[in-house]
């Protein structure tokens, strides 16, 4: 058996696969949040980036990490204005 045909003992790990994406409700059960709670962080400027593919909105792996590292950033700067 050839190493082409078995990537493992080639040292690959296979092919590249792209980060998932999710839909509104896909984010949103992950988060733990309410679609609701979502449009609302959104309306503020606060939510997390997005796409479209047709008429459904994703949000991508990345723009959820990008997210997170605003809210935890946004969350710093409260914390330090309180005395």
């Amino acid at each position: 058996m050839s190493l082409e045909h078995s990537p493992d003992r080639a040292g690959n790990d296979g092919p590249a696969f792209a980060a998932p994406s999710y839909t509104i409700i896909e984010f949103c059960e992950v988060e733990r949040m309410s679609r609701s709670a979502l449009y609302k962080l959104w309306a503020q400027g606060k939510g997390p980036r997005f796409y479209f593919v047709g008429n459904t909105r994703r949000i991508t792996a990345q723009a959820r990490l990008d997210y997170h590292r605003d809210r935890e950033a946004a969350a710093a700067v409260e914390m330090a204005a309180k005395p």
